[in-house]
């Protein structure tokens, strides 16, 4: 019996760049299946699937995706497993629950495009009206005392939280030696362009809401090229890449730095045109907020005010049944925050579709935007916009 993927069904593989719903769902069968769908004015407009099982489950995800594009939200509901098996044709009983899952999992997709619409208009709400604007560039860098505390992906759910918010952002890679932004955002192959006077474009992501993106890692001629730069190259890069940028009438530009107090976030701050501020990330083991302390006397010392500190991986949360369960102790990013009396952004829970989201090049705000992670990306956005909000009305 046949049971290949034809032409047609590949091209509704997903994921899709630009969706405003996404679920992933586990079947009986152990099967996962997972929707993408572009959902305007109650019609999909556009829609892909996958699927880790066999050949038929791929085939009935497809089918799904392609089935639904131009549909009513409504009609799309009310695809019934004997719709899908007259585009599929011969397809074997025993294979059944593959459609199944599938239709189900594109239901709950339409169910996500709801949610998040009324998340996100909750969420607009707390915001400062109307949106507080500046005739500079606000810059935050993204600091660390260590690596491996999740620094890049906070900098990249940062950016897009506050594009989405209807900010205009620059997203800087300045981790020279370990560029990850390219691979966070899916820009593999990508090549910087000149105005002809200098100026280098950014490259502008429309689906992420107009975000702005430069990095190294699109100035090297393959992936795993080596950056072996002593401090005067990096230093010049880093100064091109603030000033030299055609940046489009940012209101911030968030500056990914490497880990530590080194070359890279003291040439941002001796080169920066631009007001600016530090964002601190750590997680809640001591041995990270002993670097963090490192990193707030290096802000002290060269007079940069710390715009705030998130806790990042605090606690495990569950796919299941949505418990925080503390892997590490708890509670060491706010106690830092208040033996400092630096404001505290919130805690970011660990989540296994965080790292799904990074591999696929969606940020987890996009991706997943009603998880415990996408929502504390979203609040630690909100209250940097307040902060920096009330810092100037008391300016």
């Amino acid at each position: 019996m046949e049971t290949h993927v034809n032409t047609t069904q590949l091209l509704r593989f997903g994921p899709l760049k630009g969706a405003n719903a996404n679920v992933r769902l586990t079947g009986p069968c152990t099967d996962t299946a997972e929707f993408w769908l572009i959902l305007q004015d109650g019609m999909i407009t556009d829609a892909k699937a996958t699927s880790d099982g066999c050949k038929n489950s791929i085939r009935a995800c497809c089918t799904v995706a392609d089935l639904v594009v131009g549909k009513s939200e409504k009609d799309a509901r009310n695809l019934t497993v004997q719709d899908v098996l007259k585009v599929l044709g011969e397809y074997p009983e025993s294979s059944i629950h593959c459609i199944e899952l599938a239709l189900n999992t594109m239901r709950a997709t339409l169910d996500d495009g709801h949610a998040r619409h009324s998340s996100a208009f909750d969420e607009l709400e707390q915001l400062p009206k109307p949106l507080p604007r500046t005739e500079e560039a606000q810059t935050i860098m993204v600091m660390s005392g260590k690596g491996g505390v999740g620094k890049s992906t906070v900098a990249v759910n940062l950016a897009v939280s506050l594009a989405s918010f209807g900010y205009r952002v620059g997203l800087i890679d300045v981790d020279l030696h370990g560029p990850s932004i390219p691979t966070m955002l899916n820009l593999h192959d990508v090549q910087v362009l000149s105005d002809g006077q200098g100026k280098m474009q950014p490259v502008v992501l429309g689906d992420l809401f107009g975000l702005q993106v430069i990095s190294l890692g699109f100035l090297l001629e393959h992936d795993d090229d080596p950056v072996i730069w002593r401090g005067p190259l990096k230093h010049s890069l880093i100064g091109q890449f603030l000033n030299d940028v055609d940046w489009q009438d940012v209101d911030f530009l968030i500056v990914d730095c490497p880990p530590g107090t080194g070359d890279e976030p003291l040439s941002v701050v001796q080169q920066n045109k631009h007001k600016g501020k530090a964002l601190l990330v750590t997680t809640p083991q001591d041995v990270a907020t002993a670097d963090v302390s490192r990193s707030i006397n290096f802000c002290k010392q060269l007079e940069l005010p710390i715009v705030g500190i998130v806790e990042n991986m605090s606690g495990f949360e569950c796919p299941y049944c949505h418990r925080n369960t503390p892997i590490f102790k708890t509670g060491g990013g706010k106690n830092l925050a208040d033996e400092y009396s630096i404001p505290f952004l919130g805690s970011i829970p660990i989540e296994s579709a965080v790292g799904i989201s990074t591999d696929a090049g969606l940020p987890i705000v996009q991706r997943a935007p009603e998880s415990a992670s996408a929502r504390g990306y979203r609040s630690a956005s909100i209250a940097v916009v307040k902060n920096l909000t009330l810092t100037r009305s008391e300016s």
